[in-house]
């Protein structure tokens, strides 16, 4: 693919500055913030009630554990990399990681940030070990967070959970100043179950782009709302709490 030479340069810089990683396929994936399409609202999204979900989807009825401590990068790539992008443009110094697994890419793309983590008390101890200059906690989502971040991040985490508001509002809790969403989109999943449950057995529920929209646009201010990576299905929004 013959690429235009003032993209070939923005993702040149964008390598060396950042170190994003980029695929290709017929299009690239976006290298750097200038690249980020604005919010949109292209899809129509249905009536309040039900996470905005339809009214005949059906979730999973229960939450499964699911060990991401062996996770070396290949799904959510793009996130982290564009969220690093957003925090050193507003610049932020410190990152909470909801849900972080392992934390393989916390560690690596936010190194020379104070980063901390929550997750099971299990992928805690681990981490303690692994990363011991980090902060990790278990932390009970109905309670307001111990901790405060200038970035938070939940990444492919919303569509874990049986009550995703309690995710809302304990990410809120921590004041941050700049919130990173990221969730599979289930029109680009193509799973042959539209109407739910998941296929992705630790899945609860998954969210289609405007529908994900409209759920986050009612408890924060939507700044970005984007495809991180339209390959692996990946939507993201970049967030902060409205005044």
């Amino acid at each position: 693919m013959l690429i235009p030479r003032p993209l070939r340069s923005r993702i040149d810089r964008s390598i060396r500055e950042h170190g994003v990683v980029l695929q290709f396929a017929g299009y690239p994936l976006i290298p750097s913030l200038d690249r980020v399409p604005p919010v949109s609202s292209h899809l129509q999204a249905v009536a309040a009630g039900n996470y905005y979900l339809p009214t005949a989807y059906t979730p999973r009825a229960e939450e499964s554990y699911f060990n991401a401590t062996a996770d070396t990068g290949e799904f959510q790539n793009e996130v982290y990399q564009l969220a690093r992008l957003f925090a050193d443009r507003d610049g932020l110094r410190s990152v909470c990681d909801v849900g972080c697994g392992g934390a393989y890419k916390l560690a690596r793309d936010f190194r020379d940030y104070a980063i901390a983590g929550v997750d099971v008390p299990e992928t805690v101890a681990w981490l303690k070990r692994k990363y011991p200059l980090g902060t990790w906690l278990t932390e009970d989502f109905t309670q307001p967070s111990s901790l405060h971040a200038d970035l938070v991040i939940a990444a492919d985490i919303i569509e874990h959970l049986a009550d995703p508001d309690l995710l809302l509002a304990y990410i809120a809790s921590m004041r941050p100043r700049l919130i990173v969403l990221s969730t599979p989109d289930r029109n680009l999943l193509l799973d042959g179950r539209h109407l739910g449950p998941p296929l992705n057995p630790a899945h609860i529920r998954e969210w289609g782009y405007a529908e994900f929209q409209r759920y986050i646009s009612d408890r924060f201010e939507v700044l970005e709302h984007f495809y991180a990576n339209p390959f692996q299905a990946t939507q993201m929004i970049v967030a902060r709490i409205g005044a």
